[in-house]
Order: C-alpha cells, then structure tokens, then sequence
C-alpha cells in the first residue's frame, strides 16, 4: 500500500476534472534529471469556470499550466523548487520552437500554480506576492515575469466557485468540502466521480494505519469523517438492493399473473 494516499488522490483528482477539454499529464518529466510536477496540463478547447462545471479550478487552467499541490504549508525551498521546474520547462519549449524555426509568445508558456493548505504571510510578503482585481481572496501572483500563482486554500471563499480546490485542502476544510460534495444533487456535475475518489483515499488511508504505518493527527481525523461517509455509501447501495429486489419481484408476480 503506498505510503503517499494524498500524493495519489491529487494525480488521480485532476485529471479526471480536466481530461474533457485537454491533455493532463500526472507526474509529468519537467528536466533531463527527471524532475517530476503534479499535474500538467494543456487545454486543447475551452475550459468551463462556471460553479456548475470547474469554477475556480477552471479559471486557473485556461492557458497551459503545471499544477503543484502540496499537503502541508508550502515553504520558501519548495516555492524556489516549483519555479525552478517551471524554468526548466519553459527553457525546453523555447528551444524546441528555435529547432523548428517557430516563434514562441510568453503568453504560450506554461504558467504555474503552487496550491496550499495553507501559507504564512511572511513567505507572501518574501515573494512579493500580491492578488489581483477580478479573483477571489486567497489566490497570489508573483512577479510577472515568473508566471507563478499561489492558491491559499484556507483563505478561499465558501462557494460552489471554489469547492474542487477546497477538496484538496486539509483539517476542518478538507472535511467541510466533502460534507458539501456529498450533500450536492446526486446528479451534479462530477460529485459521484470525486465521491468514488474520496472513498479510495479512504480506504488507503484505512490500510495505511491497519498496517501500523504512521498516521498523522490530520489523517486521523479525516478517517474519522470518512467513515461515516463511506457507511452511508454503503447503506445507500444497499437499499438500492433491496429496492431492485423487490421490483423484481413485483415484476415476477405480474408476469406469472
């Protein structure tokens, strides 16, 4: 069983909500050292930011973006690290462009954005990171020339706008965006697809501690809430068995009549 559940959510999260409108590419090669991001994506037709479909998480990739998301706070080493990854990419697709004679926009390169539960004001002010008229509390941009935006999750609006991002979020934010998900119509946009996903981080999360593997306060309770989530699920399925059986067996009663 991996030891990285979250690691793994966050791969298998994104790109189900991004694979209709282009290439996701989880644990995507940024360097010859193998250097790996998250998640890249590149939009290949419009990508939808109403709260019915992506809201913010749609806004963030209308242009080819590298996703890093981070469980715990990101530090100033792990933001420098993100933007060196970005560098590198960046560098390979200019020389790609030179080899094939191609001019390149800096407005085609890729764009990254460091998703955090949470982050201090001290690394924002470090950065010089500022937000921007027209998006919502908590998201960030550095300098221009860096094409880097930070998402701080705990200071995200409660909205359908931002609920895939407060997903990914972690403690009491974490847990209240899946109470919000799983309280959705049922027949609402992507809610059985991620349901599905938080019922495997679950149940990974599950054999991690049955395995005696190291268990974090935050999992701990997160396990806690999930349980429950996971026994309704259950019980849903089967009263639909139930429900099922017995309209088939109605069925056979006005059959033999």
């Amino acid at each position: 069983m991996s030891q990285f559940p979250h690691d793994e959510f966050v791969k298998e999260y994104l790109p189900e909500l991004y694979q209709d409108y282009g290439q996701v590419i989880p644990s995507a090669d940024v360097t010859s050292e193998r250097r790996q991001i998250d998640v890249l994506f590149i939009p290949t037709k419009p990508v939808p930011t109403t709260p019915e479909t992506l809201g913010l998480l749609g806004k963030l990739a209308q242009t080819t973006c590298l996703l890093e998301v981070y469980r715990n706070a990101v530090t100033h080493e792990e933001i420098k690290d993100c933007i060196s990854k970005l560098i590198s990419l960046q560098q390979n697709q200019n020389k790609e462009a030179k080899r094939e004679k191609k001019k390149i926009d800096d407005s085609q390169l890729p764009f990254l954005w460091i998703i955090t539960p949470t982050i201090s004001q001290a690394i924002l002010k470090e950065f010089g990171a500022i937000e921007k008229e027209n998006w919502e509390d908590g998201i960030y941009f550095l300098a221009s020339g860096l094409s880097t935006g930070i998402v701080a999750i705990h200071q995200l609006p409660v909205t359908r706008d931002t609920l895939w991002l407060r997903i990914l979020g972690k403690g009491n934010k974490q847990i209240k965006a899946i109470e919000e998900l799983k309280a959705l119509p049922s027949d609402y946009p992507n809610r059985e697809m991620v349901l599905e996903l938080v019922y495997g981080l679950f149940s990974k999360l599950t054999a991690n501690k049955l395995d005696k593997q190291e268990t974090i306060k935050e999992d701990e309770t997160l396990i806690m809430s999930l349980r429950q989530l996971y026994r309704d699920k259950i019980a849903e399925v089967e009263r639909q068995g139930i429900q099922q059986g017995l309209q088939l067996g109605i069925q056979k009663e006005i059959n033999m009549l």
